[in-house]
């Protein structure tokens, strides 16, 4: 066994509030992707089932005591639900790019059908011109009106019926051949006179309405694109192309930002000081606004965060050392856990082991604290070595003795280092207990400022 040790301590609680601001993150990352997939309209609420479900499992893991599992499925979780939110926002946008590039082709074959009219000196009725040449008609209303356009440029009348030998001669020299439907035939005419530019630009609309941006301080652009002619619109599109790349650039960061300050906020949400309600305002104020300073508002928050979860570790680790301590027969005063932290080190008496006892110091500025067997009396007195080697030992014994308890209650001490018992010779300190109330106040006094 060993002497002196530097040793660390991790807590059930602070396994269960790392636990907790995990789970914390999680809700906020659930919470992102419902809103920006319901917005884009690529869940149902069997995709939101589905999700609530994982997290509800991930969730009775920590009442199961399944801390690293649950740690470990709440990263890949959250790994996943960012990836799937991406993916369907990329689904969204190519669904709007399609669209837009359906409806641009089928008002191109609109115009084409209504230029053929022209050419073919067809009266048309005013209806069908009008749902012809409608700028606000959908591409469903559109090919309705191509298809009645196509009726009428068929022949009529039985005096220039086709008859049944004529037919079967055209099938057989259209023997072969297939047929196209009305969305081929109004691809074929425009694929040639599509430019490359309005693609890019269909692309780029697209991606931002999977981003939810309001595409509508650029309608006005895109419709004067699609009048230029074809030889001018690659040099219009230029800066169009640019503003829109800028638009999907800033608005992606934005979303970052937004995500980043949400998960901070969930994690607030855990920590009860005044600090941390305070700063979860700010977060929301951010989140409904945005603001030059958003970015420092995250860092603010990366700080009281660790502040807060190094403080509370802290004292959850000298509460775990004190009680374990306690139960092995030291003398825990109330105010022990102030000495500590304020002198910096304490030393607990063992009634059962007269003029020794053990020193605690560390475990406020790093996780690492040490502890040894110390001899309480006055300093200049003769030591009987053999008996503090003994008292060394027996200390040994002990710490593993706490080791198990602190294991028992879902903490882990592990040892970072240590000193063979009597390499050194025992520390000894005053016994404060022993002596007159003013001497005892100013030996304290020294233990602080060493």
């Amino acid at each position: 066994m060993s002497g002196p040790k530097a040793f660390r301590i991790v807590t059930r609680a602070e396994i269960i509030s790392i636990c907790r601001r995990n789970l914390a993150r999680l809700d906020a990352t659930i919470e992102i992707w419902t809103s920006t997939c319901e917005r884009n309209g690529t869940i149902d609420q069997s995709d939101i089932d589905r999700v609530i479900a994982r997290r509800d499992e991930i969730r009775r893991m920590l009442d199961a005591d399944r801390f690293t599992d649950l740690q470990k499925h709440v990263v890949s979780e959250i790994s996943y639900l960012n990836a799937d939110t991406e993916r369907r926002a990329e689904k969204a946008a190519e669904s709007a790019a399609r669209r837009k590039g359906d409806l641009r082709r089928a008002k191109s074959a609109a115009q084409t059908l209504l230029a053929r009219f022209e050419t073919s000196r067809i009266e048309i009725p005013v209806d069908l011109r009008r749902e012809l040449s409608t700028p606000a008609a959908s591409v469903g209303s559109l090919n309705q009106a191509i298809s009645k356009g196509l009726m009428l440029l068929q022949p009529m009348g039985s005096s220039e019926a086709v008859t049944e030998r004529q037919r079967e001669l055209a099938d057989r020299l259209g023997a072969g051949e297939r047929r196209i439907t009305l969305e081929e035939w109004t691809s074929q005419q425009t694929d040639a006179s599509e430019d490359q530019a309005l693609l890019k630009v269909d692309k780029l609309l697209g991606e931002l309405a999977g981003l939810g941006i309001d595409p509508s301080p650029f309608s006005a652009r895109i419709t004067a694109l699609e009048t230029e002619p074809r030889t001018r619109q690659a040099l219009v599109a230029d800066s169009l192309l640019l503003d829109l790349s800028s638009a999907i650039k800033a608005r992606r960061e934005r979303a970052r930002i937004e995500r980043d300050l949400s998960e901070r906020h969930a994690e607030l949400s855990e920590m009860k000081s005044a600090e941390a309600a305070t700063l979860r305002v700010e977060i929301e104020q951010a989140l409904a606004k945005s603001g030059s300073n958003d970015q420092e508002l995250v860092k603010r928050a990366d700080f009281l965060i660790e502040a807060e979860v190094r403080s509370m570790a802290a004292e959850e680790r000298r509460r775990a050392v004190l009680e374990g301590l306690a139960s092995l027969g030291y003398e825990v005063s109330e105010g022990m856990m102030t000495a500590w932290v304020s002198g910096g080190r304490i030393v607990l008496r063992k009634p059962a082991n007269p003029g020794y006892g053990v020193e605690l110091s560390g475990g406020a500025q790093t996780d690492v604290m040490q502890v040894r067997a110390v001899g309480l009396g006055n300093p200049a007195d003769p030591r009987d070595a053999g008996r503090d080697k003994d008292m060394e030992t027996i200390w040994c014994g002990e710490f593993e003795r706490l080791q198990s308890l602190v294991a028992k209650a879902g903490g882990n001490v592990s040892i970072e280092s240590a000193r063979p018992v009597g390499q050194y010779p025992l520390k000894v300190v005053a016994d404060l207990a022993a002596l007159p109330a003013d001497d005892a106040v100013e030996i304290a006094r020294q233990r602080t400022r060493q």
